[in-house]
């Protein structure tokens, strides 16, 4: 962990050398809504003890009315870690996002995977808006142990209302990992959402709501045998972001993910979900701030 962020906090120092007016966010991330990332077999519960951490650390930068860079680590519980470089182009009716990415030391055998990050947005300012996302892993398919790939897609669409926009949302995610000459892991991810960023001038604070029906699914190839098994917990999830505004130089943040009703399965089985508290409250949260210099 010590390794990842000296890392980081040298490109972001060499980006500050030549940029002022620096946005630099921090998040830890913690939650029980996953399965367990070290199992090489399909789960029959989920215990709800077990927990995955981690930290994002990320600047934004303004370089002219048009362009902005975002660069940093950022931790997602599907992708793992991934430093991102992303220049993006705004305009009144439409913006562009491009740059590299790289899976950085979510193995011991690949230290950096290099990957392409593209976004496009259109929009009628005000009214709505349509946006299209895609990262992927740049390369061949795994040649040994260790090597892995990262993909994330994601469509929405978007309209305003007074002091609100609203939005309907489709995610993936999907990592796959060989982890040994027989055996591929893939951790995939579906989200399908309806959110509603609240929002007033002068205030404070905010508020982002999310309704969301998420799919998560293990899957472990048996390459030697053509053969694999999988696990899937389905969960309908009530999401709340919040900020807030302490000092014009500090804002905090906080992000909880909320499991209403979730359902699963073994292969042909019945996933076991604990049923009774706390174990049986699952869901994401991550708490930061965003510095501004």
């Amino acid at each position: 962990m010590f390794r990842r962020f000296s890392i980081t906090l040298i490109l972001l120092v060499s980006i500050t050398l030549s940029l002022q007016a620096l946005e630099l966010t921090g998040l830890l991330h913690s939650g029980n809504l996953s399965f367990d990332k070290s199992a090489k077999t399909t789960q029959s519960s989920i215990s709800g003890s077990s927990f995955f951490y981690g930290a994002s650390l990320y600047a934004t930068q303004k370089i002219n009315d048009a362009l902005s860079l975002d660069a940093g680590l950022v931790y997602d519980p599907v992708l793992r870690y991934t430093t991102i470089t992303r220049f993006q182009y705004d305009q009144d009716y439409i913006s562009l996002g491009v740059g590299p990415f790289f899976g950085t030391f979510n193995t011991t055998g690949k230290i950096l995977q290099p990957g392409i990050s593209t976004e496009v947005k259109a929009q009628l300012p005000g009214i709505l808006y349509a946006s299209l996302r895609s990262d992927s892993t740049i390369g061949a398919r795994f040649s040994e142990d260790g090597d892995y790939s990262q993909e994330y897609s994601a469509i929405s669409l978007g309209y305003y209302i007074p002091n609100a926009i609203c939005s309907l949302n489709l995610i993936t995610k999907e990592f796959a990992l060989r982890k040994s000459s027989t055996l591929e892991i893939t951790d995939s991810f579906t989200e399908y959402s309806f959110k509603v960023d609240i929002f007033q001038k002068n205030v404070p604070y905010g508020v982002l709501l999310n309704f969301a029906y998420q799919q998560l699914t293990r899957n472990y190839a048996d390459t030697s045998a053509s053969s694999s098994t999988e696990n899937v917990l389905n969960s309908i999830v009530l999401g709340t972001k919040f900020t807030f505004r302490a000092t014009d130089a500090l804002t905090l943040l906080a992000e909880l993910e909320s499991s209403v009703y979730s359902f699963g399965s073994e292969e042909d089985e019945e996933l076991t979900l604990p049923d009774g508290l706390p174990e049986a409250y699952l869901f994401r949260a991550a708490l930061g701030a965003t510095w501004s210099f």
